[in-house]
């Protein structure tokens, strides 16, 4: 089934540059895949700089869009220098090169930045994480990798020293596994702007761990580690130019249930401003730091998240005794909500094949996901005035949806 599966995904859905390698005599226990656009020359060895783990294979994916003259050219010169540093290289097709060091793992260098080779704009880093990823399935399904799980981060971290050992320890249960994240930075200014950001990214996790979602992670592409079985099996990382690794999350979460671990490890990220997707963190910190006093920037009020839990639990009762009951709400904010998911016909057309409350369950994990969960957190902020940091933290509604994550959080900013 396994290598029925990963074969049939490779055949079918991967990037060309998967098919087309040459065959490696080199084997590898693990697999890391970085998109690399615009970086520092040093970034991969920083990446590295606590890594004690050997035998890893780096796949990076350099790629610029075709509109970006000047990224084009600072990639070259990426590329450039790895070449001329490196003790051995061996071109495995048009745009993949294997370049071997004699103190630093092997690279394998993918080449979306060169003319005809770009990447489009709107497939952005979502294509070159699917590129990078296709290859590590394919040195995977030849044996050149040994362990079942793809490495993802980005340029701008600093890896834990026990990142390989220690994050997929017991996980073979699970689908994929999210890390923990710690941003710095040396301005005190972009600290406290990465603050807010993050206190946003940390209350929405608390907000949905408070409504028992079986979707409670952080989505990061530079915290992700995924099994490449269930990699092929949802088909890889959507193309898109941003939010490429909430959707995948989303998608892998309905085959098997995603793993978050929380402290250890940590993933280090750099705080910076960042034009090259169009939402995320670089974009948010510039938005916040275009306020008139960074202070009011606005989070959604807890009342969201209370009547999100309302929300499932509505759904969940709906199976009763040996029946499904479909019945609207009596609240009005969610009866509103009922009819803007349209339940009445969903459910209707689904009602003769749920038999059990554990049938009705699955569907309602299927069905209501991390989309659904964030349309419906959407659909209650239109009818709440958003708080500040400091309003919210004064709110009753707050305390009920607080989380001892999101709480030691706070702490750690306020010790800083």
């Amino acid at each position: 089934m396994t290598a029925k599966a990963i074969s049939k995904y490779l055949a079918s859905y991967a990037q060309s540059e998967s098919n087309e390698l040459v065959a490696l005599a080199d084997n590898y226990l693990y697999v890391m895949v970085i998109p690399v656009c615009n970086e520092d020359k040093q970034c991969l060895k920083t990446v590295f700089s606590e890594i004690k783990t050997n035998n890893v294979l780096i796949i990076a994916v350099v790629n610029s869009p075709n509109s970006h003259p000047v990224w084009q050219l600072h990639n070259q010169k990426f590329i450039k220098n790895l070449e001329n540093n490196a003790t051995n290289q061996q071109q495995l097709n048009i745009n993949c090169q294997l370049l071997r060091f004699k103190d630093f793992h092997d690279i394998l260098v993918v080449d979306k930045n060169s003319q005809d080779l770009q990447i489009n704009p709107k497939y952005g880093v979502g294509l070159a994480r699917k590129t990078g990823c296709d290859i590590a399935l394919r040195l995977y399904a030849t044996g050149v990798i040994k362990r079942p799980w793809i490495f993802s981060t980005d340029a701008d971290v600093i890896l834990p020293a026990n990142y390989f050992s220690k994050s997929v320890q017991n996980s073979d249960d699970y689908s994929a596994i999210v890390l923990d994240f710690q941003h710095y930075s040396d301005s005190k200014y972009l600290h406290k702007l990465q603050f807010y950001y993050d206190f946003k990214l940390r209350y929405y996790h608390a907000g949905i761990v408070f409504a028992s979602t079986t979707y409670a992670y952080i989505p990061l592409g530079s915290t992700l580690i995924v099994n490449m079985l269930c990699y092929a099996q949802v088909r890889g990382f959507p193309k898109k130019n941003a939010g490429e690794d909430f959707y995948l999350l989303n998608k892998l979460a309905k085959i098997k249930p995603i793993k978050y671990l929380v402290d250890n490890p940590i993933v280090k990220i750099k705080s910076r401003f960042s034009n090259r997707v169009p939402f995320g963190t670089g974009p948010a910190l510039a938005k916040i730091s275009e306020l008139d006093n960074i202070n009011n920037y606005q989070y959604y009020h807890p009342r969201c998240f209370i009547l999100l839990k309302q929300w499932i639990d509505f759904l969940n009762n709906l199976w009763q005794q040996d029946s499904l009951y479909i019945i609207e709400p009596k609240d009005k904010l969610l009866a509103e909500l009922y009819h803007f998911f349209n339940c009445k016909n969903v459910f209707s057309k689904c009602q003769p094949q749920i038999t059990s409350q554990t049938r009705w369950s699955q569907f309602v994990h299927q069905w209501f996901d991390a989309f659904k969960t964030l349309k419906a957190v959407h659909f209650f902020d239109n009818n709440f005035k958003r708080v500040s940091y400091q309003q919210l933290l004064n709110s009753n509604s707050f305390a009920k949806v607080n989380h001892s994550m999101l709480q030691n959080f706070i702490q750690r900013y306020d010790k800083n």
